[in-house]
């Protein structure tokens, strides 16, 4: 029994030897500095180990996690994946190195982002993507970020990459249709929301960007359509009835317009931008009659005094809401009344006979 212990025990010291012999003596050296914490000597003989012996598994990995003590990341992934390539020996080690670096980078980029230190948030964000450029997370904070700093091209190339990686991002779709929106690529919003909505048909967030962009464009049809879709799947929701009123008032359907202004204000009756829609849109009708008028006065018909009081009703109807609307952007220092504001209920004024407060908003339109 003996006998058989020693031999077995002989057989094992012969592979160790074995594998021993097997590591170069640069990986070996390599091996004692970072015992050492020593990385640059260890980083110079496995330089050389993998110049001279360019299949060793081992100098490749251990030269990748050099380069990540140096934070030469590039490099890091390079040796990784040469590494990989060879065997997969070291796969775990090698996937902990890049989690544990990347976690690092990604979670001081959002603390960062949430402290507002924006452009240090921005570093840490493309740290992270040069420590795995496959994970889209890094990426799509990075597009919010630079949205921040208002650099719309790197954010839209921030999202661009994410869809690259994974292009059914929903995430990544709203962020780069946003972008789109501002910079006015219409086209670009239109074409995306419209994946989205092959992915999920009641996105309503998707619905009302589209009927958005289709709007911008002046595709007044297809807008319309989109607008009563995203009011389907998203009933009473105020930027969108707000939105299909003002196409309508565009469109000069001044009636549809104010019927859909005036449920708004059933719920906001204090709402300034509302009350002073639905003033213009009376004084586009006055607009359009009056022109009616004039048209007939030309082909030598008089007008009768119904119909000049109907021209009269429409301006009076205006009244009350322009002045509102002044009232409440008057006394609110966030609103800033234009001179339009004032013009318009002047001319109200000034068309049913009040001149004195006609010109003292006029005065104020000067102003």
């Amino acid at each position: 029994m003996k006998k058989y212990l020693i031999g077995v025990i002989t057989i094992l010291v012969g592979v160790g030897l074995l594998f021993m012999a097997c590591q170069t003596k640069e990986v070996t050296s390599a091996k004692v500095y970072i015992q050492q914490d020593n990385w640059d000597k260890a980083i110079e003989q496995l330089e050389m180990a993998v110049d001279m012996y360019p299949e060793d598994v081992e100098a490749h990995y251990l030269l990748g996690e050099g380069m990540a003590q140096k934070q030469n990341w590039e490099r890091m992934n390079e040796e990784f994946e040469k590494s990989l390539s060879i065997a997969p020996t070291f796969e775990a080690q090698i996937k902990n190195t890049r989690e544990k670096n990347w976690v690092n980078q990604f979670n001081s980029g959002v603390s960062k982002l949430n402290n507002n230190q924006v452009e240090e948030a921005i570093k840490s964000f493309t740290t992270a993507t040069r420590i795995d450029p496959a994970r889209v997370e890094a990426y799509k904070t990075l597009g919010i970020a630079y949205t921040k700093v208002e650099d719309l091209e790197k954010s839209k190339e921030s999202f661009a990459k994410v869809l690259e990686l994974e292009p059914d991002n929903k995430d990544a779709i709203t962020g780069l249709a946003n972008i789109h929106f501002q910079l006015e690529e219409y086209d670009k919003v239109i074409e995306l929301e419209k994946n989205t909505l092959e992915m999920d048909p009641d996105d309503r967030d998707a619905i009302a960007n589209l009927a958005l962009a289709y709007d911008f464009l002046g595709e007044r049809e297809k807008a319309l359509e989109t607008y009563l879709q995203a009011l389907e799947k998203n009933p009473g929701d105020k930027d969108l009835m707000f939105n299909l009123a003002r196409l309508h008032f565009l469109g000069n359907d001044y009636d549809k317009a104010i019927s859909i202004f005036e449920q708004l204000l059933e719920a906001s009756p204090d709402d300034f931008d509302v009350n002073l829609q639905v003033g213009n849109s009376y004084l586009g009708m006055a607009d359009d009659y009056r022109q009616k008028l004039v048209e007939k006065e030309e082909q030598g018909e008089e007008t009768t005094a119904e119909e000049r009081d109907q021209l009269n009703g429409f301006y009076e109807n205006a009244i009350p809401y322009l002045q509102k609307a002044v009232d409440i952007g008057e006394a609110n220092p966030d609103i800033d009344v234009q001179s339009g504001v004032y013009n318009n209920l002047g001319v109200a004024y000034i068309n049913v006979g009040d001149r004195e407060k006609g010109e003292l908003y006029f005065k104020k339109a000067e102003e």
